[in-house]
């Protein structure tokens, strides 16, 4: 989430894969899955650019560089985890845990 000349901006992957930027919770852009382009939008008289990795640059992990006609306007913020990846990274870590204590019970006792 971004807050540029007092608008609100964010970006949201949606579970398919599609990525949209909303301005204000109005959508503005959307790019289909496996489309990579930057989206595209105009405030007031500016034209906007997000993009992952950089304004005309190749990706660079998950990180949004928000350009205003063309120039780099704030630094790369990372995109949260959703709840299904902190989901499943808590049931493989609790699996996980089970196997070690279960190991070390076993050997034990």
């Amino acid at each position: 989430m971004y807050f540029i000349e007092n608008q609100k901006i964010e970006v949201i992957s949606t579970f398919y894969g599609k990525e949209m930027v909303l301005l204000n919770g109005v959508q503005v852009s959307e790019k289909s899955p496996g489309v990579k382009a930057s989206h595209i939008f105009t405030i007031g008289e500016n034209e906007y650019t997000i993009s992952q990795g950089g304004c005309g640059a190749k990706k660079q992990g998950n990180g949004f560089v928000i350009c205003k006609n063309g120039e780099a306007i704030s630094l790369v913020n990372f995109m949260p985890q959703t709840s299904t990846q902190l989901f499943i990274f808590m049931v493989l870590t609790g699996f996980g845990f089970i196997f070690i204590l279960s190991f070390l019970l076993y050997r034990f006792l």
